[in-house]
């Protein structure tokens, strides 16, 4: 993400490098301002960046453009390590549902004696 700025028209507006977040990542971040902003995204045609722009819908405005900023860059990274980690887990995690909903003869590990 680069630099995060408020224009002339009171709009905030920022670019994300694709290359870095993808899509998932940036649904999940702007998702949650879409009850506040009317969000606009903008590919670059000659690059990995994407453009975005949040307009305050009616009755909302910038109150505080720093904790926007700091939301902003924390919610990226956030969300780009709960992909990094749901990836490297994903085989443990396919391991543990398989078992779980087994039928449970499959998966006897031991027997009880009387």
């Amino acid at each position: 993400m680069t630099t995060i700025n408020i224009n002339d028209d009171g709009l905030v507006e920022f670019s994300i490098d694709t290359s870095i977040y993808d899509e998932w990542v940036i649904e999940k971040v702007l998702y949650w301002l879409s009850a506040d902003y009317i969000i606009t995204r903008c590919n670059d045609t000659n690059s990995y960046i994407q453009n975005v722009t949040l307009e305050p819908k009616d009755g909302h405005c910038i109150t505080d453009f720093q904790q926007l900023k700091e939301k902003l860059s924390n919610d990226f990274i956030d969300y780009k390590n709960r992909q990094t980690i749901a990836r490297e887990t994903a085989n443990i995690r396919d391991l543990l549902f398989a078992k779980a909903f087994a039928n449970s003869d499959d998966f006897v590990e031991f027997t009880f004696k009387d």
